[in-house]
């Protein structure tokens, strides 16, 4: 890399037409922006532009030398994607630099109406391998707006290998999540992070306690445990750029020009003062003192030289800005809602046979899945070290004869990350998968997905893909999957569309416990040995089962999977089983369980519940069979969490003001 032949890009937002303008003054090379659809900030009517507006911006930065990039990178539902096409035509003809794609189906009618735009994807797709980056490639993407999860070196791996442009963002808030992989908002108030609607429950003060009793583990810092500060790298210039970075991004589409155009100003000279004499160049400390005085939360430089630990978070959450709930609480089935029923029950599709499919992380989980009539058995890519829980070459095969032999199928899971390591052992995976004759490997991501298709194994995406829309089942299908799952943001509405007109098979989630957020971070690590997950840590998780509990009461427990990663489940575990008459009334095709995290002896209990139904629909599709009180009962008898039905009563492509979920959740 040749620094006196090295072109930096600073990226700014922009939510008003004078934020526009102050952040070209200041220095930006290019500004991101919106319309006033598709985007993930449209909760404030005075920010963003309008289709007018839009071709001002444009007109107005290409005299001066700057670039437009739009967003056009919310999760969208069906009925979106129909009025999409006019309004990409249109970026198109007011000649934009570029539009900013979360949605798969996005990408799918770029190509499909030849839209000549370059198309970046946003950091929401979470691309955190060169694979992942490649495969978006085939597809026309350009740039990648990296995961905020990986470091600088492996930026620049993925850069090196894919030959791509990579954007990283170097200022303002961050989640603590994965990105793309946070639910908690959508399916507690319907207001899904993956459509800028968050109502940042990772903000909310929370205890961390054992799972069981709910008793505080004590001694540990107090609050804000999720609360992870801003990021700045402004003192990291040299590094970023070394790191072969084309596009620098701040953060703060809602932000006024007060707040960015002096942060504009300040990166605008660091990259200048370095690029022009690396050698020399050092911070100033006027410059820095500037920023800190001015800034929202404390700051961090995250992941981008190592693994976060928790100098990273402000447990105090002091300097938070706004609350805009303080906790929760899920709404829970009871006894009195099964005479009632939220579901339409008048659609009378019913294409083909329905299946039964269980997620499972043990030998033992496999056999009881099959003794209580599971049709496809998945083994789970992610297990619990806790539980002893572990996939051998001896017990894959295994599995999967028990299966074959049962006349039932099987698919081999992946997990939901796959950086360089996880993707090496996915290749493993996979050739193994292969030689075994299984039936299909369950897919997380893009880059498992390659591995998947060059072993020439049947391919299954799971719900980590965010399908809510038949374009981006349609492009999945041109990447060889075979079947595709609906988000678990999924309405039942949505869902009943997308399966309806979906171009594969569709499969839904219908019991079991559900993901809420996915950590890179290990909470246990952090509090409690104040190490972290990558150092030398002394596995506080192999003891106790921790959890974390809101300000409601809410437990939400804490699953610690064998690459130290931290998924937070809901404290309530989704259940549609009095309601699946209506599920069953949709085209669906496969009904799934997730099972992976109950005790082995629960999950045949619960395969064979949702099996007995199955069967009585199966031989009397037009008789209604509500579930009888005393199985309910004996349900949530035996039931490790209680049950709700999470998403499905929901409606996130439909959701409510801001104001009325925050009146009644504070």
């Amino acid at each position: 890399m040749k620094l006196s032949e090295t072109k930096v890009e600073l990226l700014a937002p922009a939510g008003k037409w004078s934020v526009l303008e102050a952040v070209i003054e200041a220095g930006a090379n290019a500004v991101y922006l919106a319309g006033k659809r598709f985007n993930m900030r449209m909760h404030r009517s005075d920010f963003n532009f309008s289709d007018q507006q839009l071709a001002l911006a444009v007109e107005y930065a290409h005299m001066r030398n700057t670039k437009i990039y739009v967003t056009v990178n919310n999760l969208l539902g069906d009925s979106e994607t129909k009025r999409l096409s006019q309004y990409l035509n249109y970026l198109q003809e007011i000649n934009v630099d570029a539009i900013i794609i979360q949605d798969l189906g996005v990408l799918y009618l770029m190509n499909q109406l030849k839209v000549n735009i370059p198309m970046h994807a946003s950091t929401m797709m979470n691309v955190h391998s060169a694979e992942m980056a490649i495969e978006l490639k085939r597809y026309g993407i350009s740039r990648i707006i990296t995961s905020r999860d990986i470091t600088l070196s492996q930026v620049k791996e993925i850069g090196e290998k894919s030959g791509l442009e990579m954007e990283y963002f170097v200022h303002g808030d961050m989640c603590v999540a994965q990105s793309g992989q946070c639910y908690s908002s959508g399916i507690i108030f319907g207001k899904s992070s993956n459509r800028g609607e968050c109502m940042k429950p990772c903000r909310w003060k929370y205890d961390i306690v054992e799972t069981k009793s709910g008793q505080s583990i004590g001694n540990l810092p107090g609050g804000y445990l999720l609360a992870i500060k801003d990021l700045c790298m402004f003192q990291s210039v040299p590094e970023l750029i070394q790191s072969k970075i084309c596009s620098f991004k701040i953060e703060g589409r809602m932000r006024h020009e007060s707040f960015l155009a002096p942060i504009v100003k300040l990166y605008r000279q660091a990259i200048n003062e370095y690029l022009d004499s690396p050698f020399t160049f050092s911070t100033k400390v006027d410059e820095f003192e500037s920023i800190y005085n001015d800034r929202v939360r404390e700051f961090t430089t995250s992941m981008a030289f190592s693994h976060t630990t928790s100098s990273s978070f402000d447990y105090s959450g002091e300097r938070e800005p706004l609350f805009l709930s303080r906790g929760a609480v899920e709404k829970i089935l009871t006894t009195e809602d099964l005479r009632l029923n939220p579901f339409e029950t008048y659609h009378e599709e019913r294409k083909g046979e329905k299946l039964l499919a269980v997620k499972v992380s043990t030998l033992d989980a496999v056999k009881n899945s099959l003794f209580a009539g599971a049709d496809w058995v998945y083994l789970s890519g992610e297990v619990s070290p806790v539980r002893g829980e572990r996939w051998t070459t001896k017990t894959l095969e295994e599995a999967t004869k028990i299966v074959h032999g049962a006349g039932k199928r099987i698919a081999w899971g992946t997990p939901r990350i796959c950086m360089s390591r996880e993707l090496s052992e996915v290749e493993w995976l996979c050739e193994k998968a292969s030689k075994c004759g299984v039936d299909g490997v369950l897919v997380q991501n893009m880059g498992a997905l390659t591995h998947a298709r060059n072993c020439g194994l049947n391919m299954i995406t799971d719900f980590s893909f965010n399908i809510l829309n038949t374009c981006a089942v349609k492009l999945l299908e041109q990447s060889g999957v075979r079947r595709v799952t609906a988000s678990i943001e999924s309405s039942f509405n949505d869902l009943f569309s997308l399966a309806r007109d979906s171009t594969l098979p569709l499969e839904c989630i219908v019991h079991g416990s559900l993901p809420s957020m996915l950590l890179e971070h290990c909470l246990p690590a952090m509090l409690v040995t104040k190490s972290n997950a990558k150092g030398v840590c002394r596995f506080p998780c192999r003891y106790i089962d921790y959890a974390l509990k809101d300000e409601k009461g809410e437990v939400r427990p804490i699953e610690v999977d064998q690459y130290c990663r931290n998924h937070i489940m809901f404290s309530s575990d989704l259940c549609v089983l009095p309601y699946l008459n209506s599920f069953i009334k949709t085209d669906v095709e496969v009904f799934r369980i997730e099972a992976q995290y109950y005790e082995d002896s629960f999950v045949g209990n619960v395969v064979k519940l949702y099996r007995n139904r199955l069967d009585l629909f199966k031989d009397n599709p037009d008789v209604f069979y509500p579930a009888p009180e005393s199985e309910w009962e004996e349900l949530v008898e035996k039931s490790p969490r209680s049950l709700s039905l999470c998403a499905y009563a929901q409606n996130v492509t439909k959701s409510r003001s801001t104001l009325e979920v925050m009146k009644t959740s504070i």
